[in-house]
């Protein structure tokens, strides 16, 4: 606890926290900008291309700065952002493959009625018993949402913090978290936190009365979102680095 305090309590760690709060609120206006680009014309196309690869790398940069600030020993925010931005193009692709995954996952969710159907209707062949095709599909669900929030983070989070320090080869790093029995808690419920529960504070709409309430409780459910958007990934940053091989000053003087 005390290293925890001592990590989140120093002038570094203040910076960094200002930074990252005030670069998701770039990135989000960047990428509300985006969404409104036309594509009608070939020159719109292009510049919607090139607003979504600086997106891309102002995420990866932002995000991959928060892990290489705990792994390194002297934890200097510039240090940090600039060796995130040293590994970018590592970053950008397992980026680019962790997105892959959740899509090919969102698919499996689609398609996922099917075989549960098929499976359902084998059981009650087998068994003799009714087994209704949504029985099974809810154990898909179950599945599926264990592979989400868990599984590939806790594989994939510690290989993308060891590649915002150390490059390719932190590749090396997938999976190395897996026999953290606490991560398996850790990385899920912060996950959760700063995903789930602020989308659910977004889509609250309390019976307020007025517009002006209204709109005065979609701003505090907005800011309190953000807040803890930033904060829990702020934190699972630190439990993903914990532990890891520290940044080592001449390697990083070396490279810059």
């Amino acid at each position: 606890m005390s290293q925890v305090m001592s990590a989140f309590t120093t002038r570094s760690f203040s910076r960094l926290a200002l930074l990252h709060v005030v670069a998701n609120a770039i990135l989000l206006s960047l990428g509300y900008y985006w969404l409104g680009v036309g594509e009608s014309r070939a020159l719109t196309v292009a510049w919607s291309a090139c607003l979504a690869i600086v997106i891309a790398i102002l995420t990866c940069c932002c995000y991959g700065a928060a892990l290489v600030y705990f792994q390194a020993g002297d934890r200097e925010t510039s240090l940090a952002w600039r060796t995130a931005l040293r590994n970018i193009i590592p970053l950008v692709s397992v980026a680019a493959m962790a997105g892959a995954i959740y899509w090919l996952l969102h698919r499996w969710s689609d398609y996922s009625g099917t075989p549960a159907f098929s499976i359902a209707s084998f059981l009650t062949l087998k068994l003799r018993t009714p087994i209704k095709p949504p029985s099974v599909q809810r154990i898909f669900n179950v599945a599926l949402w264990i592979v989400r929030w868990a599984v590939v983070p806790v594989l994939l989070l510690p290989a993308v913090a060891a590649i915002a320090t150390r490059g390719w080869d932190g590749m090396r790093e997938i999976g190395s978290h897996a026999r953290r029995c606490l991560y398996w808690l850790e990385a899920p419920l912060l996950l959760l936190c700063g995903f789930w529960i602020p989308l659910m504070l977004l889509g609250w709409v309390p019976s307020v009365g007025t517009f002006t309430m209204e709109t005065l409780s979609f701003v505090v459910r907005a800011a309190l979102a953000y807040l803890l958007f930033a904060g829990a990934w702020l934190l699972l940053a630190f439990v993903t680095s914990a532990g890891s091989p520290r940044l080592t000053q001449p390697s990083t003087t070396d490279s810059l």
